[in-house]
């Protein structure tokens, strides 16, 4: 992450890529503070994502875990409860 922008294999990531790269980057980051343990969603940015466990899916976890899969064949070890 460099200047709230997303790069992945030094390559920036677009909108299509990341559908809100500002609120991914803050979950992100809270993840990387606790990486292995379990993060409420009271412990996340206030969003409504954080709110909505569909909308957390559908526009953070899910195209995250995708685009790490589709361009480095790696698996993201990251779940939504």
């Amino acid at each position: 992450m460099i200047n709230n922008k997303i790069y992945l294999n030094g390559e920036k990531l677009t909108s299509k890529d990341i559908p809100s790269q500002n609120t991914t980057i803050e979950v992100v980051t809270r993840l990387l503070e606790h990486i292995g343990e379990e993060l409420s969603n009271k412990e996340l940015p206030s969003s409504s994502y954080a709110s909505n466990k569909n909308e957390m899916l559908g526009k953070i976890i899910l195209p995250l875990i995708k685009l790490i899969e589709d361009r480095t064949k790696e698996q993201l070890p990251l779940t939504c409860k």
